[in-house]
C-alpha cells in the first residue's frame, strides 16, 4: 500500500472552472482573483485579503512592507531598517526567515516548546532588546502558538506581529483563526497544504492602509489593483494614469486559474480539517500504547486551540529508533518528512546569514534529531489510516 504525504484535493469541478478560465482567454489576475480575496478575508474575518503567487511571496510582501518607507506606524511601532531584528522560532521553514535577511533585517532564532513544537514564549521575551522591530510567531504544523502572551508583549514593547500561518490555515485559537490575531498573517496554498491554488499564497490584514502597500508592493509599485488609485492618480496630473508607479516592487500576482481552484477549495476546508482533525485522533487512540511507554511523543495541541493537524508529527524516544522508524515507514510505502527544517541555526545557509541565537534551541535540536512526521491528509481512507498503525506498532513490537 502507498500512503503519501497528501493526495490530489481537487475535482472536476475545479478542472472545468479552469478550462473555462482559459476559454475565456482573460488567465491573468482579474475578477477572480478579487472575489477569492474577497471570499477568504470573509472566511477568516478579516478586513483585507491579497492574494499573491505562493505563502513564501506573502511572507515576503509582510517584511518588505515593514521596511517601506510607505509604510503607515501604528501604535508606536517602527519600521524594520537594516540592523533591525526579528524573533522567529529556530523550527520553522527557510521561507519565513529568508524574506527578513531580504528586507535587511536580522532574524533572532528562538527555541520552541518540543510538546507543542510552537514558539518559547519565554524565550521570546528573553530576546527582546532595543533593535527588535517585530515577532514572526510561525503556527506550525496545524497547530498554533499561544498567541496572548505574544500579543501582549507586542503591545509592552511596540513591536509588530506577523503570524506565519502557512501550515494553519483553519486553526483556531480561543475561537480566532491564526493569522487574523496579529497585524499581518501570511497563508499557503500549496499543493500539499489545507487547501491548494496549485501554487499560491494571502497575506491578510485589518489595516486598510498596509494593504493597499501590499497590493502596490505585489505588481511592480503600480497603482493599476489599487483601490484608492483614482486618488493617488489624481496628484500626479502629467503622468499617464496606466502606467503611474509609486513604490517598488516585485511582480508576485497569482492567475485566475489559480483562483479558480481556490474559490472552490474555500468550500470544503471545513471538511478536510474535520477529516484531518478525525485522523489524527484515531492514530492518538491506537498508538497510545507506544507513547505510555515513552517511545514516541506526538505532537501536543496548545491549550486553547483547534488543531487542524497538517500531518502527523512525533519525536521518537532516540536519533537511531528515529532513523530506523523514518526507514522502515518508507519501505513498506508510508512517506515520511523531517519536521520542517530543525533547527533552522543547523542548515547551511545560516554559516552565510547574519543572524543572533537568543538562549539555548535544545528542544530544536531533539526535533530536528529525533522527529518525523507523516501525512493525514483528508483523502485517507480508513484502510490507510489503520494500515500506518499497524506499521508503526508492528516496527516497535518487533524493536529490540
Amino acid at each position: 500500500m502507498k500512503v503519501p504525504l497528501n493526495a490530489v484535493s481537487f475535482d472536476e469541478q475545479e478542472l472545468e472552472e479552469a478550462i473555462r478560465v482559459l476559454r475565456s482567454g482573460f488567465v491573468t489576475m482579474g475578477s477572480k482573483c478579487l472575489d477569492f480575496e474577497e471570499k477568504f478575508a470573509n472566511y477568516l474575518g478579516v478586513r483585507n485579503a491579497v492574494f499573491v503567487n505562493s505563502g513564501s511571496s506573502a511572507n515576503l510582501l509582510a517584511f518588505f512592507a515593514l521596511a517601506n518607507p510607505q509604510l503607515p506606524i501604528l501604535q508606536g511601532r517602527k519600521r524594520l531598517l537594516p540592523g533591525s531584528e526579528v524573533i522567529v522560532p529556530a523550527l520553522t521553514w527557510a521561507t519565513t526567515v529568508w524574506p527578513i535577511v531580504q528586507a535587511g533585517g536580522i532574524p533572532v532564532l528562538v527555541d520552541c516548546d518540543k510538546d507543542t513544537l510552537q514558539m518559547n514564549i519565554q524565550a521570546v521575551e528573553a530576546a527582546i532588546n532595543a533593535k527588535t522591530v517585530a515577532i514572526c510567531p510561525v503556527h506550525i504544523l496545524g497547530n498554533a502558538v499561544n498567541m496572548d502572551p505574544i500579543l501582549s508583549l507586542a503591545e509592552k514593547y511596540g513591536l509588530w506581529v506577523v503570524e506565519d500561518t502557512c501550515e494553519s490555515l483553519g486553526t483556531r485559537y480561543r475561537d480566532r483563526y491564526v493569522g487574523t490575531l496579529g497585524d499581518i498573517g501570511t497563508f499557503s496554498f500549496f499543493f500539499s497544504h489545507h487547501i491548494t491554488t496549485i501554487e499560491g499564497g494571502m497575506i491578510v490584514t485589518n489595516q486598510d492602509e498596509i494593504a493597499e502597500l501590499f497590493r502596490c508592493l505585489r505588481a511592480h509599485g503600480w497603482t493599476r489593483h489599487l483601490k484608492n488609485k483614482h486618488q493617488i492618480e489624481n496628484r500626479y496630473p502629467d503622468i499617464d494614469p496606466r502606467f503611474l508607479f509609486v513604490n517598488t516592487g516585485f511582480n508576485l500576482r497569482p492567475t485566475e486559474i489559480n483562483a479558480a481552484f481556490g474559490l472552490f477549495q474555500l468550500k470544503k476546508l471545513e471538511s478536510f480539517n474535520k477529516r484531518r482533525i478525525e485522523i489524527a485522533e484515531e492514530w492518538l487512540r491506537s498508538l497510545s500504547p507506544l507513547v505510555e511507554k515513552k517511545l514516541i511523543v506526538p505532537m501536543k495541541t496548545s491549550e486553547g486551540v483547534y488543531n487542524t493537524w497538517f500531518g502527523f508529527p512525533v519525536v521518537c524516544k532516540t536519533k537511531l529508533i528515529r532513523n530506523q522508524l523514518c526507514t522502515h515507514l518508507e519501505k513498506n510505502g508510508i512517506e515520511t518528512r523531517p519536521v520542517i527544517a530543525g533547527n533552522l541555526a543547523r542548515q547551511p545557509a545560516f554559516q552565510h546569514i547574519e543572524h543572533r541565537v537568543c538562549g539555548s534551541l535544545d528542544a530544536a535540536d531533539e526535533i530536528m534529531d529525533r522527529g518525523l512526521y507523516w501525512g493525514s491528509h483528508p483523502l485517507m481512507d480508513k484502510e490507510s489510516v489503520k494500515y500506518v498503525s499497524e506499521k508503526v506498532l508492528g516496527f516497535f513490537n518487533n524493536y529490540n
